[in-house]
């Protein structure tokens, strides 16, 4: 088992390109279904004999009624990625010559709520951010780091994890534009809002320097790379003071970057490229977010609503 899918996981990596990220979730998932199918047979599966419809159904069962660390059941998004893995991995068998569909055929499918992308009011958050570029202290790195940090993320619909690894030379200031790798390693040119580049000069000058061409475009106090998670409670910081029901999480300026831009008619295909979105059915789940609201203005207002 084990050989296998070290062998699918260098398929990603050399075939599919897959991102260092995807990679550790596929390998987290593939070795807590290892792990399971070992226990549960006591000894080594043989692959893919011992992967009987029986066994994945069992691992389905399983997977379902684990816990957080919270104690809470986990979310379905998780057991339908956890699911999509293992299905991944059986494709990847079968293309390899093993016969794996019975089993495939077992694994239920997740039904997923329809949540709605959590976006920000357009008016109370450019306030908000208007008033911190005018009350944060100039010789404050950390204030100014965490205003540069929501003015990249709304200002070009970055992801957070995006924007960590930025280094300095993917910023062409001139032109107002960045050069952002994303998931699945693709590589995308974006624009990049006047007061998001603004904010980073503010910041780079409360350092003291500027990044090399070469290094992280945020950095810590300790002058090493932030990661995602520092970008992350940077965001929290500046999101709280937004309002109590308001979104805080670093991805709400993601959808609030899409959300706006359809909001004013951007075109939805622009968007798409703009969010580096590999189809088109990822970036229409924002269009909901826009016709409810279109849908809350005809019922105010037509008399017949």
């Amino acid at each position: 088992m084990e050989r296998w899918i070290a062998e699918y996981l260098r398929h990603l990596e050399d075939h599919r390109r897959a991102a260092p990220a995807t990679l550790r979730a596929y390998g987290d998932e593939l070795a807590r279904f290892g792990a399971f199918t070992r226990g549960r047979l006591r000894r080594e599966p043989r692959v893919p004999d011992d992967l009987t419809p029986e066994l994945l159904a069992a691992y389905a069962a399983a997977r379902s009624l684990e816990r957080t660390e919270r104690r809470r059941p986990i979310a379905a998004r998780t057991l339908a990625r956890s699911l999509a893995a293992v299905r991944s991995f059986l494709r990847y068998l079968e293309r390899r010559g093993e016969s794996t569909a019975g089993a495939r055929a077992a694994m239920p499918r997740v039904s997923l709520p329809e949540t709605l992308p959590a976006s920000l009011p357009e008016a109370a958050l450019n306030a908000l951010l208007d008033d911190l570029a005018s009350k944060t202290e100039h010789d404050d790195p950390r204030a100014l780091r965490a205003l540069a940090v929501v003015e990249c993320l709304y200002g070009a619909g970055l992801r957070v994890g995006e924007l960590a690894g930025l280094t300095r030379g993917r910023l062409d200031e001139r032109r107002r534009l960045v050069r952002v790798l994303g998931k699945g390693s693709r590589e995308r040119v974006v624009p990049l809002s006047g007061r998001a580049i603004a904010a980073l000069a503010r910041y780079w000058k409360a350092r003291g320097s500027e990044p090399a061409s070469d290094e992280a475009l945020l950095l810590g106090l300790k002058g090493r790379p932030v990661t995602a998670r520092t970008l992350e409670r940077d965001v929290t910081s500046v999101l709280a003071r937004v309002g109590p029901n308001a979104a805080k999480h670093a991805h709400a300026l993601r959808h609030s970057f899409a959300t706006h831009l359809l909001d004013r008619g951007a075109d939805l295909r622009a968007v798409q490229e703009l969010l580096g979105h590999k189809h088109l059915a990822t970036t229409q789940i924002y269009t909901h977010v826009t016709r409810r609201r279109l849908k809350a203005a005809y019922a105010r207002a037509h008399p017949r609503a």
